[in-house]
């Protein structure tokens, strides 16, 4: 073995490499194989204005499946059809019946291990990952026309406050024409959002129960509410986006709309009592807008927000009835979360894991905090719901090397470890991180244990290596084109906003995918360009019983009819 993967080995110690591969329990009483969970994603495979999971959706889990994650998160699932996000995404039906229920059910029987035959015959004993569904709604943050309603009608939100109005720009002679394109872009994306009513709201937590409803049903082991990256739990929690002054304001009841929603799955009477709930949290909007550039050395978040978020922490814990809570960050304003390029943030998001760890530790099980009360923190009748132990902290974000998670693990920033865009670039990073304990000597072991998987040249992408010269020839093609646009772009007085970079990085990790869901290996030589390209030229599987209407409905013909219609009422605005 090299002097770099025994330094791997030995200096983490016995919280370190070893222990990723340790069992953990929930406080349900469940336990993880492992501490490696595949979290959510953003995919953009369901058909054209949101539907079910389809035959893409099954070959890419299969392959986390055989990956030996100790949990498998899907990617968002939304509760509202009329509040997606890109177009593409899962939906809860409206009604829980057979037909709707049987697609959720075999991407659960696949998650677990039973929907494929696996090409490895040691997975048979195995114990299957844990399988959650992550549900979300869009607020504010679902778009134009592809959000899933008619052109410009206004998404539901906390408060009417718009999104990405004024955004962060650099000084310099660019800069007021760049936060005018800016705020073009946004108008014509996102609309300014109607505030929700007391009716819309109680409609938005039934939503979400159905959703948890729907995953028990199918056969998932638990969900995750995402009230993270800027969606509709985020804004109510967040002051950027809530400005209301009744019982859901930010100032008196920040979390009421997320206590109302985990009550409401508690309280089901046909929910499991050991059915797993976790919460995606948002560090970043724990940071003043102001402050986001002034963080210290050490990644320190100013005190009083870093209080509040612990606050928070704290709250969702006395509620006895999360399991684990998902410390994630950045939204559409704050499009980190979608960026490559490692930031101040990501301190941040450790150091505020780190203490929400040693806050929940704090809190450790006894009499008192066992004890049972038949009244929520909000006043919900809660007599329902068993009592549980403080909820496991799953920290995501940045990770891209085995030395990187096993430090995570032997500082005590959390109990599990979350891989995203990793799980793209090693889908089957658990089995391998197996494979090469229990043959350290193997050179694929040494690599597994020591280097960090790549990141994507976003720009021109990487010159391949090896293929056919038709991929030479597209690659050339590729970068040739990039690089004009580039330079006709830098003599434009106006700088691209920041969510548009960052959604070239999401669509690469999304072309990705569907090469893993095809037994396809990651290909470094698509640029972002180039992957936006074929994040949209993409038609989703054939359903059965789908006709030829529905098929044409679903390809990147109606993409461009979205498109011109756009350019018309856009054109008819700029005439008035």
């Amino acid at each position: 073995m090299s002097h770099s993967a025994r330094d791997v080995l030995e200096d983490n110690g016995p919280a370190g490499v070893c222990d990723i591969l340790s069992p953990v329990q929930f406080p349900s009483g469940r336990s993880l194989k492992n501490r490696l969970v595949k979290v959510a994603l953003y995919e953009h495979f369901a058909t054209l204005f949101g539907g079910p999971p389809n035959a893409a959706h099954y070959e890419l889990y299969q392959r986390w499946s055989e990956g030996d994650w100790g949990m498998v998160i899907t990617g968002n699932v939304q509760v509202e059809r009329d509040h997606l996000s890109l177009g593409r995404d899962m939906i809860v039906p409206g009604v829980l019946i057979s037909e709707g229920i049987a697609p959720f059910k075999k991407l659960a029987s696949v998650i677990h291990g039973e929907g494929f035959r696996s090409l490895d015959p040691s997975s048979e004993h195995r114990r299957r990952p844990m399988a959650i569904l992550q549900l979300s709604h869009s607020g504010r943050q679902s778009a134009n026309v592809l959000g899933g309603r008619w052109p410009f009608v206004r998404p539901l939100a906390p408060s009417p406050l718009p999104l990405g109005r004024s955004p962060t720009s650099r000084l310099g002679p660019r800069s007021s024409l760049s936060v005018l394109f800016s705020d073009f872009i946004h108008a014509l994306a996102f609309q300014v959002p109607r505030a929700m009513s007391t009716r819309h709201i109680d409609g938005t937590i039934e939503a979400f129960v159905r959703g948890a409803q729907l995953a028990a049903r199918s056969g998932f082991d638990g969900v995750e509410l995402h009230a993270a990256h800027g969606y509709l739990i985020a804004q109510f929690i967040s002051p950027k986006s809530n400005n209301r002054t009744d019982e859901y304001s930010v100032t008196d009841h920040p979390l009421r709309f997320l206590h109302r929603i985990v009550t409401g799955i508690r309280s089901c009477d046909d929910m499991p009592q050991d059915f797993i709930l976790g919460v995606k949290l948002n560090a970043s909007d724990y940071v003043s807008r102001p402050q986001d550039d002034k963080l210290s050395a050490q990644g320190e978040p100013p005190t009083a927000d870093e209080e509040r978020a612990l606050s928070h922490v704290n709250e969702i814990a006395s509620w006895r009835m999360v399991d684990f809570i998902e410390v994630s960050g950045g939204d559409y304003e704050n499009a980190d979360f979608l960026s490559t390029r490692s930031s101040q943030r990501q301190a941040l998001f450790a150091n505020f894991s780190r203490r929400a760890l040693q806050v929940l530790s704090a809190d450790s099980p006894s009499e008192n905090s066992q004890h049972r009360s038949d009244v929520g923190t909000h006043g919900e009748d809660t007599s329902k719901i068993s009592s549980r132990c403080s909820p496991l902290v799953l920290l995501t974000g940045g990770f891209r090397s085995v030395p990187l998670l096993a430090s995570a693990l032997r500082q005590q920033h959390a109990h599990l470890l979350g891989a995203g865009r990793l799980s793209i670039l090693c889908p089957d990073l658990p089995l391998r991180l197996r494979q090469a304990l229990s043959n350290p000597e193997d050179d694929l072991a040494q690599a597994i244990l020591t280097e960090s998987f790549p990141e994507p040249n976003l720009v021109l992408g990487r010159s391949p290596l090896h293929g056919s010269w038709g991929r030479t020839l597209r690659y050339k093609l590729e970068s040739t084109l990039v690089s004009a646009v580039l330079a006709l772009w830098a003599l434009l007085p106006v700088e691209l906003p920041k969510l548009v970079g960052a959604g070239t990085n999401m669509a690469w990790y999304v072309v990705m995918m569907r090469r893993t869901a095809a037994g396809q290996e990651v290909d470094y030589s698509v640029s972002g360009v180039g992957a936006v390209i074929r994040m949209w030229l993409w038609v989703a599987p054939t359903s059965d019983g789908e006709s030829w209407v529905q098929r044409i409905w679903d390809s990147w013909i109606v993409m461009g009819l979205i498109g011109v219609t756009i350019g018309f009422v856009l054109g008819s605005y700029l005439q008035i």
